[in-house]
């Protein structure tokens, strides 16, 4: 009965020890869970409500722009420009604002060349510009369980700089050219897509954009236009993919 005893006064202080090294682990966890919280909240509290990180990126585009119009007095507006398909390229940069608001800036180049002009023969010439942008992007994960799908939407305003080709057609006395004039105009890019994590701080982008200027003014020779001047604008639907890093 002694030893009997003994055995069950071993077993009873052995799952003591073990149940207070567990308490002392799980508290330790808890300890550091707290600490983490602790440094989260107060880096939150350093930076203000919403802690702004800094990220950057690259991207290329193919652009598809639709029949273009030309205004000119007289004819008023029409569909004249027929474009080939061409290509767009930027580079952006800005802060996330929280979880889910990024606020961004762009920067780009976009060119489309002329592949005919509307009943006129030998139609050629280019339409690009070049643009400067702020706007804000809303992105979330598809489900709490997962960041690696972040879809994401947003707009941005600016200013768009044309770089006018001369845009020429017709032949011998029905000859004419058109030619920049305006150097700045309003413009707006309106995009959406989805961000695919490829470590906590690189992401690839796949994007849709579309891309829209203010009417810029031409200048015009010969007789496309009874006043001298014309107008027109770029409009583009760009597809392409690229890059983000996370600071």
């Amino acid at each position: 009965m002694g030893k009997f005893s003994s055995t069950v006064i071993m077993l009873v202080l052995a799952l003591l020890a073990t149940g207070a090294l567990s308490s002392r682990s799980y508290a330790a966890d808890l300890a550091t869970a707290a600490q983490e919280a602790a440094a989260a909240a107060a880096e939150k509290a350093a930076m203000g409500m919403f802690p702004l990180k800094p990220y950057a990126g690259a991207k290329g585009f193919v652009s598809y722009a639709p029949d273009g119009d030309l205004n000119t007095f007289g004819t008023g507006r029409t569909r004249f420009i027929d474009y080939n398909i061409g290509w767009n390229a930027a580079a952006f940069g800005g802060v996330t604002a929280g979880d889910f608001v990024k606020l961004q800036l762009d920067t780009g180049y976009i060119s489309n060349g002329i592949s005919s002009l509307s009943g006129v023969p030998g139609g050629s010439g280019t339409v690009a510009a070049a643009y400067v942008m702020a706007g804000i992007v809303l992105s979330a994960p598809l489900t709490p369980l997962t960041k690696k799908v972040i879809p994401f939407a947003g707009i941005s305003v600016g200013a768009a700089f044309p770089v006018i080709g001369t845009i020429s057609g017709g032949n011998g006395t029905d000859a004419f050219t058109l030619k920049g004039e305006q150097s700045t105009v309003a413009a707006l890019l309106a995009r959406g897509g989805v961000t695919i994590a490829i470590n906590p701080k690189l992401g690839a982008t796949l994007e849709y954009g579309f891309f829209q200027t203010a009417d810029f003014t031409l200048s015009a020779s010969d007789n496309i236009s009874s006043t001298g001047s014309a107008s027109t604008d770029i409009s583009a639907h760009l597809f392409g993919l690229g890059f983000e890093y996370h600071f």
